[in-house]
């Protein structure tokens, strides 16, 4: 029950505050929600990409698991989401923005803080979920991309927007600056570590003004199998996967943890910016996040028993 409350006071109430925050000044000023998108996209998700691979103690091993591990937990939810798609006779561009609610979950924002609180600073549980992150942020820039994009055009056109994401460019400076053992000097990482750190606030504020934006009431069903799926087939899952690797004791808890949190704020975000079903995307993040304290409770808390 601790872990409960703790939950809705710590990591609940700051994200619907912040939302609150974008939802009010959406209603009263209309701001022009691509130009949220688009700052997202090309300024802060690149920078929160290069900070953390920057300053990130990377142990290769440890990253080769946790990328194993999502690439299979993903693969698995596409297969699900790709039949659930179909039984529910979804079109194209709705099926694309539903693949992106499950495969792309809260890592950042939700998944990092919670880590830290169930395991109190264990640094192979923090270093997991660090991973989770990087991975998450450049699958989201490439496959999730390139679903928002082809949900809306063509296969060319979705290949060509994947390409002109920064994220590529950004991978293969910060992978030179550390080969090169580059120390950037602190003019150039004070900045960078003011957006990083911006990254979540400004992602939050954004999903608000999104909300604000929705015109079309919640369908119950496309709600319920899409935060179902994201909240509870999602880490099952996992522990079927950890199992499958051997990984055992806290990293194995911190990773399944880690695909227990609602839809990432990305999807939304990239969903706005190629215009793939942005009010449906946003919905799946609010709900998800909404349902997301009780779940996660759960799986916590059945986690600590296996401990």
């Amino acid at each position: 029950m601790n872990v409960f409350f703790y939950i809705i006071i710590n990591i609940m109430l700051p994200i619907f505050l912040l939302a609150g925050v974008g939802f009010i000044v959406q209603r009263k000023f209309r701001l022009d929600t691509r130009t949220f998108s688009k700052l997202s996209i090309y300024v802060f998700v690149p920078v929160l990409i290069f900070t953390k691979v920057y300053e990130a103690e990377i142990t290769i091993g440890l990253l080769a698991t946790v990328f194993i591990y999502i690439m299979a937990v993903q693969a698995v939810l596409l297969i699900i989401g790709e039949g659930a798609a179909r039984l529910l006779k979804y079109p194209r561009s709705k099926k694309k923005c539903f693949i992106n609610s499950l495969i792309f979950f809260n890592s950042g924002n939700y998944g990092l803080p919670l880590t830290e609180l169930v395991y109190k600073g264990d640094p192979l549980a923090y270093m997991g979920q660090i991973f989770i992150i990087l991975v998450q942020n450049v699958m989201t820039s490439s496959f999730g991309v390139f679903q928002a994009s082809s949900g809306s055009s063509g296969y060319k056109k979705a290949l060509r927007d994947v390409i002109k994401m920064p994220f590529l460019y950004v991978i293969a400076a910060v992978v030179l600056v550390r080969a090169l053992n580059i120390q950037l000097p602190q003019p150039v990482m004070v900045p960078l570590g003011y957006i990083s750190d911006a990254f979540i606030a400004f992602a939050l504020i954004t999903l608000g003004v999104q909300l604000a934006e929705i015109r079309v009431g919640f369908n119950l069903r496309d709600m319920s199998v899409a935060s179902v799926l994201r909240l509870v087939v999602s880490p099952l899952i996992g522990y079927a996967i950890v199992s499958m690797l051997g990984i055992q004791g806290v990293l194995a808890q911190s990773l399944i943890l880690g695909v227990a949190t609602p839809t990432a704020v990305n999807t939304a975000i990239i969903a706005r910016e190629f215009d793939n079903e942005p009010d449906y995307a946003s919905q799946n993040v609010f709900v998800s996040t909404v349902l997301s304290p009780i779940t996660v409770s759960i799986i916590i808390y059945l986690l600590n028993g296996t401990a």
